[in-house]
């Protein structure tokens, strides 16, 4: 499979580029040599993604670059749990207290909806001169009614995670493809007594399980709202991948500890050979290939998720995104707006991208296909397949009310305290009823 064409943008995603959004845009006007010393003030999280390290080198690189400006980046770090509200709370404020924020793309919606955010079309168009070099599935997760609110800055998303060494024993020369191959694999692990519990994943009642269930619903070729916007939880693949989340805590096919686990959690049992089967974000590669922190060196594999016949059929994969941009608030002062851009432009940028492959997977496809890349990671043509088959978390202004609503009725669903039907239909009522 050619994975740069299963990526490429459509029609529609391509169109954002050929016009902007008119004068809420943040302009590229040269900055003026300040007469006293600029200070940008950039929030971002310290619990994934660049580390905080990484974040601070690139803030020193920027500092030394515009050193005849006297512009220095000072950061915020804050928990992921406290960045919504951190972010909303400084836009009803009458002085920016960032010039830019980290944007997760669950948010898209909601700061486009109230403002605040600020389009980026015209920058974006003047600095990406090829908008096919990012994947079009990033793109769309910061893109809404034709405004793209963030440029994106790191692509993380889900791989699916299996040890080969436990396999062989169980029988299997390699990971599954399809869920009933998948169920096989790991019924016969558990009845040949080679771990007592084949997977484990995130399923504490928080964001992770709502991004569990959103690939785990896209592995049925399914997605949570229709395209109408309604929720469909309750029928169709939506209503599979409930059922089949159920009939793994039941079966004691998953550890019933991912009912309280993290994702750290999760990919610490199978980095310590405790599980066979792992599905969790990019990071588990470096854990489980590190001796310091694995004891399946050398038995881990990355690969494309297994998946319902007769689905997904351009890209054989499901993943889930957990993409992240920079974006610009709109209360900050015009003085500042280009500055705030400046930075956006240099920490997004494929050379400084390339300094940092082995923290993150890059938004570029020139530098996900680089020699370097090549080097540092045998699964980067896996990685690529995973990206293109990405399912976005749904678009909706009052996404956090909505997921809230997704990770209670999941979990009761997957504990067995409400039957699945009962939980799908709660959940979809209880959505709608959302004002």
């Amino acid at each position: 499979m050619n994975h740069r064409k299963s990526i490429a943008l459509t029609g529609a995603s391509l169109a954002v580029f050929l016009a902007g959004c008119g004068p809420s845009a943040a302009g590229t006007k040269t900055p003026q040599t300040p007469a006293k010393s600029v200070t940008l003030n950039v929030l971002y999280m310290n619990q994934a993604g660049y580390t905080t390290q990484v974040l601070e080198t690139m803030g020193n690189q920027f500092d030394k670059k515009y050193a005849a400006n006297h512009v220095h980046v000072h950061f915020t770090f804050l928990p992921y749990t406290q960045m919504h509200n951190a972010i909303v709370t400084a836009a009803a404020a009458p002085t920016a207290q960032y010039d830019v924020v980290l944007s997760d793309l669950i948010w898209t919606a909601e700061f486009a909806q109230k403002g605040y955010t600020i389009p980026l079309n015209t920058d974006i168009q003047r600095y990406v001169s090829d908008p096919h070099g990012i994947p079009a599935a990033i793109w769309n997760g910061f893109t809404i009614n034709g405004k793209i609110m963030a440029m994106p800055f790191l692509a993380n998303f889900q791989n699916f995670y299996s040890n080969k060494k436990l396999l062989k024993e169980a029988g299997f020369n390699s990971p599954p493809k399809t869920m009933t191959q998948w169920v096989t694999q790991m019924q016969a692990l558990k009845q040949k007594g080679l771990v007592q519990y084949p997977y484990e994943d995130s399923w504490l009642q928080a964001e992770g399980l709502t991004c569990d269930y959103v690939r785990t619903a896209g592995e049925f070729g399914a997605h949570l709202f229709n395209k109408q916007g309604q929720p469909v939880m309750n029928t169709g693949g939506a209503l599979q991948a409930l059922q089949f989340m159920r009939m793994l805590y039941k079966d004691g096919l998953v550890n019933p500890n991912s009912l309280t686990a993290d994702e750290p959690t999760a990919a610490d049992a199978f980095a310590a050979g405790q599980v066979a089967f792992n599905t969790n974000w990019t990071f588990v590669t470096g854990i489980m290939n590190t001796p310091s922190e694995s004891k399946i060196v050398g038995d881990g594999v990355v690969s494309t998720f297994p998946i319902q016949p007769g689905t997904n059929a351009t890209t054989q994969t499901a993943s889930v995104s957990g993409f992240q941009g920079l974006a610009i608030p709109a209360n900050v002062p015009s003085s500042m707006k280009s500055w705030a851009w400046k930075w956006i432009q240099f920490a997004t940028s494929p050379q400084v991208q390339a300094q940092h492959l082995h923290s993150q997977w890059p938004v570029w496809t020139a530098v996900a296909n680089s020699s370097q890349e090549k080097k540092l990671n045998a699964a980067y043509a896996v990685y690529e397949q995973n990206l293109a088959g990405v399912y976005n978390r749904p678009k909706v202004a009052n996404y956090l009310q909505v997921s809230a609503i997704i990770q209670q009725y999941v979990h009761e669903a997957i504990a067995g305290t409400l039957p699945v039907q009962t939980a799908a239909n709660d959940m979809v009522q209880q959505i709608k009823a959302l004002k």
